[in-house]
């Protein structure tokens, strides 16, 4: 990370509150090309990592210096900016001044080494020309370049008792093709991979899964719909902010998705301009197994081991509901374990009882006193399934 974009976020961001926060993506609006919903949803690390692309040069430090000089109260931020500034400008000046003068001997110390390499192959080629003879015995003026065969290397020749034994034959290359499948099935992953900040692209992916439009705000009517998509090697998560473009988010399609950011695992795409279209001919295989990874539940006792804040995808069959306050609380179990599913607000009014099966997508993994959850976020999506099935309630 560059020093302007750490006093960008550790210095500057760190004590904005959400109130001039808020102002600020408002007046950096244009200059960050800012959507009505990247306005709203994007948080500061979010924002920071705009800025360094959009300047490259400072992170965009000058930037948030001019916006917090504007504000009453966070002058005295920019002016601890500009000092925070200074002090890594006078400290790159330093670097600069002690590389140059470590540069400088080693610099006058090379010529003699390409002087003396000079004279090396000037005296090679004096030596390569010898003169011949002819049968005779009788000179001629002529001079023969001998040529120089290179050395066998003890890796390819091996000598005993005097006599020179020829190299083995290497064992024969597989093809290409069985590589590839070999590879393929050694190398698939088990997580969706993850990008940071904002992605120019292009990247072609195919689309694996993808779930129907919902209204995460209540309050604005803010809709979105999450995908899974795939390139030959990888998948990744997606949520896709704009209902528009769900007729090109449908299975074993085709797209490029570009100018898209990636934040706490997923890829976000907020503009219709970010989908294209690919080539019809465009051919791309998805291995059986990726696609099986990338629609795997994991396993409740796998749950437990990793990170709390982890986003979790999957299918669980509920064997009790419990409602309590504003939340409802779900029992959820596979054949390795339990854990709890907590939902509030709009998720709520899903109607769900023991012996379905829920499907989770955007679920945080959280803890509260010694119990695991799996608990529903802004951006959670869920749905009902009915299974037949005798679920004991306890």
């Amino acid at each position: 990370m560059s020093e302007y974009k750490t006093i960008v976020l550790l210095k500057g961001m760190k004590f904005i509150d959400d109130n001039h926060f808020r102002t600020i993506k408002s007046l950096l609006r244009k200059k960050l090309n800012l959507t009505k919903e990247m306005q709203e949803d994007y948080d500061r690390f979010q924002i920071a990592d705009l800025m360094e692309d959009k300047f490259p040069n400072d992170a965009g430090l000058d930037t948030l210096i001019e916006v917090c000089q504007s504000i009453e109260e966070l002058k005295g931020l920019a002016k601890n900016l500009k000092t925070e500034k200074a002090k890594v400008k006078s400290q790159k000046k330093e670097k600069n001044k002690t590389a140059g003068k470590q540069d400088e001997p080693s610099s006058s110390k090379s010529l003699p080494t390409g002087v003396e390499s000079n004279k090396n192959k000037a005296s090679s080629k004096k030596k390569r020309k010898t003169p011949t003879k002819t049968e005779g015995g009788n000179k001629k003026k002529l001079t023969q370049e001998t040529t120089q065969l290179p050395e066998p290397s003890q890796g390819s020749t091996q000598t005993d008792q005097g006599c020179l034994q020829t190299p083995q034959k290497p064992p024969p290359t597989p093809s290409s093709s069985s590589t590839n499948k070999k590879l393929g099935r050694r190398n698939i992953p088990k997580e969706p991979s993850k990008e940071q900040g904002h992605q120019h692209g292009p990247k072609e992916v195919m689309v694996l899964k993808v779930t129907e439009p919902f209204t995460y705000d209540l309050i604005d009517n803010k809709m979105m719909f999450h995908a899974t998509v795939a390139t030959e090697t990888e998948f990744f998560r997606v949520k896709v902010f704009n209902t528009a473009l769900k007729d090109k988010f449908f299975p074993k399609n085709i797209i490029a998705i570009s100018d898209y950011f990636g934040t706490n695992g997923f890829l976000e795409i907020h503009s219709t301009t970010s989908v294209s279209d690919v080539n019809v001919n465009q051919m791309m295989v998805i291995s059986n197994a990726l696609k099986q990874r990338a629609s795997a539940t994991p396993k409740i006792k796998d749950l437990f081991s990793l990170p709390k804040g982890t986003y979790m995808n999957g299918e669980f069959v509920v064997i009790k509901k419990t409602e309590r306050n504003n939340f409802i609380y779900y029992g959820i179990e596979d054949d390795t374990g339990k854990m709890e599913v907590v939902v509030y607000g709009r998720l709520t009014s899903v109607r769900c009882e023991p012996g379905n099966k829920l499907r989770l997508v955007c679920f945080e993994l959280s803890s509260s006193e010694d119990t695991w959850q799996l608990k529903s976020v802004r951006h959670s999506y869920m749905q009902v399934i009915n299974v037949r099935r005798k679920v004991c309630q306890h």
